[in-house]
């Protein structure tokens, strides 16, 4: 099977889809109460069920290696990992930390939960209005994609691949020596706070540069860009950034399906397999590094990476609870102040208030108030608007991705994924607050390339003209 074969064919189906999709997402959010549903965990079988129901749904119409479908894979590992394996009673409650009991069986996580389905629903339904409007044929040449490439600009993913990797080292090594690379996650954090914003600009460029690599050519500097990046992950992961690794390798996966290299189903099947593993012992060795491992006595349990993934449930927790005890709505603060606080840095005349001191960024409010929890898509639309808004926000976000799917030419929608596929996927676990500089950094850098590339080209190619000849009239 090619990839996007099973992209909706039929705009009937997938209409009819989208509406039964969009009219449920708004069901739940009219049947949910001011004061909360009062759901326990018994509840969290059937939310589980009715979204892995629509999960599946979704890849099927799209293809598990698509956009919409890898986005929605993730989205439903961070939102529904952890109720899943607690409602089916693959885990138990007490053996959940007490960090999570706290939250997970309180009585606001169950409207989490509900609030949470009907955003996937909401995503699904607008990914199927486009794949029901918008009828594109994509180029199916992949033979001759593999061996060219997506797009000219591979060998300057690969650079900037081998850019980041030097930089994120250097920044390391800087700051806490050759023991910072087998520290624990605590340690790095306070070791390169004051370099966050270089460091977030790190892992922004390699998730770009894998892309732009995985795409182009075949040669060697592909192949040592895959495994530069293979090579970092071996030392990023024990240190706790499993966000950063991998974000990035999905978007590299799915931007390569996009050109015809389609993992098979063992190799997925496996490398699943390899995650279920590989985050919970993240988990257990990010609290005190590589150095600390002869010293610990790791108890690891098959399902205990879905209840790490599924943490991202509790800012969504965190943000109902809130509006129920008073706080106000946002009504875009939070995706507005991204826009005004670059505008200040351009304008004169402007003043922002310090990113440290601004509540309209999510991540900065929720770590003033509870902690570093991380955020979530939904919070960020619930906070701002309430239920309805997580639909509406939800079903623009699957409309976008879709519409990265539909591309025809397969070099525009491979520099779609680079840069603004992988901000996106990002922000499954983040605030919105980077994704508008990220996108537009992405953006300007591929026009940048092909300026330069035009520029080179042109002047290549400019023949040795010869002197106009002039008959001498003496």
């Amino acid at each position: 099977m090619r990839p996007f074969d099973l992209l909706a064919r039929s705009g009937s189906k997938s209409g009819a889809y989208a509406a039964v999709m969009g009219v449920s997402a708004f069901a739940i959010v009219l049947a949910l109460p001011p004061g909360g549903v009062g759901m326990g965990v018994g509840s969290f079988w059937w939310i589980a069920l009715a979204s892995t129901a629509v999960l599946g749904s979704l890849a099927c119409s799209a293809g598990p290696w698509s956009a919409t479908g890898a986005y929605a894979a993730v989205f439903w590992c961070f939102h529904f990992g952890l109720i899943a394996v607690v409602g089916i009673g693959l885990v138990q409650p007490a053996d959940m930390s007490l960090w999570d009991q706290s939250w997970a069986l309180g009585p606001f996580a169950a409207d989490a939960a509900l609030v949470s389905l009907a955003g996937c629903m909401a995503f699904a339904s607008g990914a199927a209005w486009v794949y029901a409007w918008r009828h594109a044929r994509t180029d199916r040449s992949f033979a001759a994609a593999l061996r060219a490439g997506a797009h000219p600009h591979g060998t300057a993913g690969s650079l900037l691949v081998f850019v980041t990797i030097g930089l994120w080292c250097a920044v390391v090594a800087a700051t806490s020596g050759l023991g910072g690379f087998f520290g624990s996650y605590g340690e790095y954090l306070q070791a390169t706070s004051e370099l966050s914003v270089i460091m977030s600009g790190v892992w922004l460029g390699l998730g770009c540069g894998i892309v732009l690599a995985v795409t182009g050519r075949d040669g060697w500097m592909r192949t040592s860009a895959i495994a530069a990046f293979a090579g970092v992950a071996l030392v990023a992961l024990p240190l706790g950034l499993r966000g950063e690794i991998m974000f990035p390798a999905i978007a590299a996966v799915v931007a390569s399906a996009r050109c015809g290299r389609v993992l098979s189903w063992r190799k997925a099947c496996a490398l699943v397999a390899g995650l279920l593993v590989l985050i919970p012992v993240i988990r257990e060795v990010r609290s005190t590094g590589l150095q600390g491992l002869p010293d610990m006595a790791m108890e690891l349990r098959l399902f205990d990476a879905f209840v790490e993934m599924g943490g991202s449930l509790h800012p969504v927790e965190k943000v109902i609870r809130w509006q129920a005890e008073g706080d106000p709505l946002d009504r875009g603060g939070s995706y507005w102040a991204p826009i005004e606080r670059a505008a200040a840095r351009i304008l004169p005349g402007l003043v922002s208030t310090a990113a440290e001191d601004d509540m309209r960024i999510m991540n900065v409010l929720v770590t003033d108030r509870v902690g570093a929890i991380g955020f979530s898509p939904v919070a960020e639309a619930y906070r701002n608007f309430g239920a309805a808004g997580v639909v509406v926000v939800l079903g623009l976000l699957g409309a976008a991705l879709a519409c990265i799917d539909k591309v025809a030419d397969r070099q525009i929608a491979a520099l779609a994924i680079a840069t603004l596929y992988v901000p996106l996927l990002t922000n499954v676990r983040n605030s919105f607050v980077s994704v508008p500089v990220q996108c537009a950094l992405g953006v300007l850098f591929v026009l940048l390339l092909v300026a330069m590339r035009h520029v080179s080209s042109s002047v290549l190619s400019r023949p040795y003209a010869r002197p106009t000849y002039v008959r001498s009239k003496v």
